[in-house]
């Protein structure tokens, strides 16, 4: 089923007949007959457009009301020179002397937590093997962390290692 455009009278194909159309997509026919609403899309900061349907009258009064008009983004961007600011007066730090923190644990403990850590045992095994082995050095997991976690002195390390030169 195909008719014929009430404009320029070319042959509508019969899905648009169908739907209900009398006229052709050639430009000049749509710009003649095409009524409806209109789909205007409005620029938006930031973001993707926002689109409105209405028809010409209301998009024209709503244009002219200012509703897409750009707004004003530039608030607060302008430079205004400000007087300098004179920082208040510092007072001296007066720092404390670091106090010597000494270790919560025997040189006994210390020992065989390094040795058995020397051994290549994980601070769990070095508990469970000192509680085995030395019950009443009381070497639990959380000590052997905190003797691991400390640096060795240089006294052990020279033992160790044998003298620097």
């Amino acid at each position: 089923m195909s008719t014929d455009c009430i404009g320029c009278g070319c042959g509508i194909p019969a899905e648009r007949a169908e739907l209900g159309y009398t006229y052709c997509t050639a430009p000049d026919c749509q710009a003649r007959f095409r009524r409806g609403p209109t789909v205007t899309a409005v620029a938006v900061n930031k973001s993707g457009d926002a689109f409105r349907v209405a028809g010409t009258t209301e998009i024209a009064a709503r244009a002219a009301a200012g509703e897409f008009a750009q707004k004003n983004t530039g608030l607060g961007t302008e430079h205004v020179d400000t007087p300098p600011r004179v920082p208040a007066p510092r007072r001296p730090v007066t720092r404390r002397p670091a106090r010597a923190v000494r270790p919560t644990w025997t040189p006994a403990q210390e020992n065989i937590v390094r040795l058995y850590a020397d051994m290549g045992l994980s601070p769990r095994q070095i508990a469970e093997r000192a509680r085995a082995n030395t019950p009443r050095l009381n070497i639990t997991e959380n000590l052997a962390v905190r003797v691991l976690s400390t640096p060795r002195s240089a006294a052990e390390l020279a033992r160790k290692h044998g003298p620097r030169r």
